[in-house]
């Protein structure tokens, strides 16, 4: 039985291996975690490396072997003939269409998150989603001592957060003087304009000055790999987490266990 890594496919793993299967952990990175080994690296957000180690120590301790640095392919999959599949491949950023004029600098969240480099200058994060992400990256790049601009398509910075954490967050944001945005859609840029359009007047909202743009817009899917194709009988086929559609840590991990727990 092989499963692809992520929060979610550790967790399925530690359940599976639980419940008696032999059960091989493929990561292709140098770590397990996906996503929540970003959201670590984000001020105030260290507990999230906790999950990690507690859900490989979890998976560890089931029985469950573990590789890090195994991208699993058609080839190996087909080669590897396994009972079962669990596709937790996580996601990956979403690159809208943008009206780009003059090679403006334009970076991912996930890349500044990383400690890339980012020019010197009033930075704009424009968040779709209103989750950790757009708030998260601009208290690092605030801290990193750039004058930001968080430009939400939302209501509110963060509205999908819980309550209290968003209300911990704006209260830093606040003191960072990190300027917010509401109800705006990201159209464009240029070499020193973000172009934008008010979610409810349609109206072009411009900003001028501006050094880069970080996007935060969302994820999409990574599902490239089809288990069916290579010897898999669709049966036998499951997946859980971003993969399928992009959510949040807790809905993955409840994923993630929930079909570990009906193989």
């Amino acid at each position: 039985m092989l499963f692809r890594s992520g929060r979610d496919g550790v967790r399925a793993a530690a359940v599976a291996a639980a419940r008696g299967h032999e059960v091989e952990l493929h990561e292709a990175g140098r770590r397990l975690g996906g996503q929540v080994l970003l959201a670590q690296l984000l001020p105030g957000r260290a507990e999230f490396g906790g999950a990690v180690t507690n859900l490989e120590g979890e998976a560890r301790r089931a029985g469950a072997r573990i590789l890090v640095g195994s991208r699993m392919d058609g080839p190996a999959l087909a080669a590897a003939a396994p009972d079962a599949v669990v596709l937790a491949t996580g996601a990956r950023p979403r690159h809208p269409r943008l009206e780009l004029i003059d090679d403006p600098v334009v970076l991912d969240a996930w890349s500044v998150i990383r400690g890339g480099e980012v020019p010197r200058g009033r930075i704009v994060v424009a968040d779709w989603r209103g989750d950790w992400i757009g708030l998260g990256v601009a208290l690092q790049l605030a801290s990193r001592r750039r004058k930001v601009t968080l430009c939400v398509t939302g209501f509110a910075a963060g509205e999908h957060l819980q309550q209290y954490v968003r209300g911990a967050m704006l209260a830093q944001a606040v003191r960072a003087r990190i300027e917010i945005v509401p109800n705006v859609r990201l159209y464009g840029a240029d070499s020193d304009t973000v172009y934008l359009q008010h979610t409810l007047t349609e109206e072009p909202v411009l900003l001028e000055g501006v050094a880069g743009t970080v996007l935060a817009q969302g994820h999409d899917p990574v599902d490239d790999l089809d288990p069916v194709a290579f010897g898999v009988p669709a049966d036998r086929v499951f997946a859980a987490g971003d993969c399928l559609t992009p959510r949040t840590v807790e809905e993955a991990v409840l994923e993630g266990l929930t079909v570990a727990a009906g193989l």
